[in-house]
């Protein structure tokens, strides 16, 4: 309020000496009139527009208001709770729910705000799954009857199916994801064909233990075949 004010004086002081100016050019003439109100306007816009009068009248309400980049940027206590309060009654009050929502679906504002809620929401995320209560809580929600026929039905919708399907295409037509797929496939497609020729090595060694027992099977009957025949 005080730099407002201190503007509003150094544009006041300006104006009164360009008329006296113009009041003394004008009497020493004696034929010239005085400068109109628009010539006057004009060139106290023109002065205002330039960088010296700029730099002269930031450095004029720091100076007088004794704020600096670092000062204005502390806030006491009361402050802070005027701000929070200010802040909440904003966000609770139904008659600025259509400002919020026109605010919302703005892509910058939601872009910023969403870069300036996400740290602390994940900070707030990180400190509630190490709760034992939250996550007790959690469990009991999950196991909740009602939240599994919500979940559930939620599955069979057209629209969730639509939206998985696209995501999946979606997921599909990243490079990285298929590069990542396509060496999964390639790693199973070895283990298989790794584990193949060892099953049929153990199955040869099988049949050749089979066939051997057999001959010696056999050799034993035909031997005692001919013990009873010379006998």
């Amino acid at each position: 309020m005080k730099r407002h004010l201190y503007v509003v004086s150094m544009l006041a002081v300006s104006i009164l000496l360009l008329t006296s100016c113009a009041m003394g050019g004008g009497g020493g003439g004696g034929e010239s009139s005085g400068m109109t109100y628009k010539d006057m306007k004009s060139m106290v816009i023109d002065i205002l527009k330039t960088e010296d009068a700029q730099k002269a009248l930031q450095e004029s309400m720091s100076t007088q208001s004794g704020y600096t980049a670092q000062s204005s940027s502390m806030l006491n206590v009361q402050d802070q709770e005027q701000i929070r309060l200010a802040v909440k009654d904003v966000l609770l009050s139904p008659e600025y729910d259509k400002v919020l929502k026109s605010l919302m679906t703005d892509p910058k504002f939601a872009g910023e705000f969403s870069k300036a809620v996400n740290e602390l929401n994940k900070d707030i995320h990180v400190e509630l799954i190490k709760d034992p209560q939250y996550q007790e809580g959690l469990v009991e929600a999950f196991q909740s009857e009602d939240l599994n026929k919500v979940i559930l039905k939620v599955i069979k919708g057209s629209e969730y199916r639509k939206e998985l399907m696209s995501l999946m295409q979606d997921s599909l037509n990243n490079p990285i994801f298929r590069m990542q797929m396509f060496e999964l496939m390639r790693k199973a497609i070895a283990e298989e064909l790794a584990v193949k020729p060892q099953e049929q090595s153990g199955g040869s060694g099988e049949e050749k233990q089979q066939s051997s027992n057999e001959s010696n099977s056999s050799d034993k009957e035909s031997s005692s075949g001919e013990s009873e025949k010379t006998s």
